[in-house]
């Protein structure tokens, strides 16, 4: 009996795992089609902004002023599903956006309604396997989105072969930013 009563008043130690500010596990699992590891890649030191907790980031909330890498993973039979989305504030979107377009290798097409100058980064081949990729900005943050399948996607696949999973989750991302 004293154990038990020792046992509610002696200090509890939790340890949050650290979130992603753009996107949660769950939808992410949605996504992907299963359950998911989840790795946050934030910066060591946060530097002095107001509101804003510890390194270890005990303010979650406020995690979203920083340039936050996220990256969700889900093991399958034929290898790996990914969904990453990358975030980084540009000091000068004009010159600085080029760089982040240029990730696409490729073509791209322009994308309504997903922040700012969003566009797909368009495979040569549409039926074949690869990762969908979409670039986007949302005021001086640009924002880069990769999911990559083992199989075809759950969603509907439009004719520029871009899911309707994965634009969702750009236009979740992009609500999220602004």
């Amino acid at each position: 009996m004293l154990m038990t009563v020792g046992a509610l008043f002696a200090p509890q130690r939790s340890f949050a795992e650290t979130k992603c500010p753009w996107l949660n596990a769950a939808t992410a699992a949605g996504v992907l089609g299963g359950e998911v590891q989840m790795a946050v890649t934030a910066p060591v030191d946060p530097g002095p902004v107001k509101g804003v907790g510890t390194a270890m980031y005990s303010d979650q909330v406020r995690m979203d002023r920083f340039d936050v890498t996220c990256e969700f993973t889900r093991k399958t039979d034929s290898g790996t599903d990914t969904l990453s989305i990358s975030v980084k504030t540009m000091k000068d979107q004009a010159k600085e956006f080029a760089s982040f377009l240029a990730q696409c290798g490729g073509s791209t097409a322009a994308l309504r309604g997903i922040g700012n100058e969003a566009v797909q980064c368009v495979r040569k081949e549409i039926s074949s396997k690869g990762p969908e990729q979409i670039v986007a900005r949302v005021r001086d943050r640009a924002f880069v989105l990769t999911v990559t399948r083992q199989a075809a996607p759950a969603g509907v696949v439009s004719t520029d072969g871009l899911s309707s999973d994965t634009r969702n989750t750009a236009e979740q991302i992009a609500g999220s930013i602004f």
